[in-house]
């Protein structure tokens, strides 16, 4: 298991973070059924492209693997299809770990806001 955490590349780390904070928001937003701000929206989108392409072109340099001519079209419109695949694809089996972990964290930190917004105001 130490190997695994061994292996955390610092995007990696900034991925997950990203991912935790803005889905912990968005679910004080869900449960709290108002629509998050522009801004709060745009920095999502944004920014979640931004750091899936910062991780994916250092970690593909990292194993050799050549990007497709328009990566951040793919990203945009397709990344829930391209990165299990990718990920499938350079690391096999322990791909399926990486994807439920993201999924989990993905998941997760909506629930716990969710679950923070209606503790806090019952």
């Amino acid at each position: 298991m130490s190997k695994l955490f061994s292996q955390v590349t610092f995007q990696t780390l900034s991925l997950y973070i990203f991912v935790a904070v803005t889905q912990f928001v968005g679910g004080l937003y869900l449960a709290s059924e108002s629509e998050p701000p522009g801004a709060f929206t745009l920095l999502y989108v944004i920014g979640f492209l931004w750091i899936m392409g910062w991780w994916l072109l250092t970690d593909s340099r990292k194993r050799g693997v050549k990007w497709a001519m328009d990566m951040g079209l793919f990203l945009y419109i397709a990344w829930p299809l391209i990165m299990p695949y990718y990920l499938l694809k350079t690391r096999g089996a322990k791909g399926l770990l990486i994807i439920l972990g993201f999924a989990a964290v993905y998941l997760g930190a909506l629930n716990a806001g969710a679950v923070l917004y209606m503790l806090l105001n019952p």
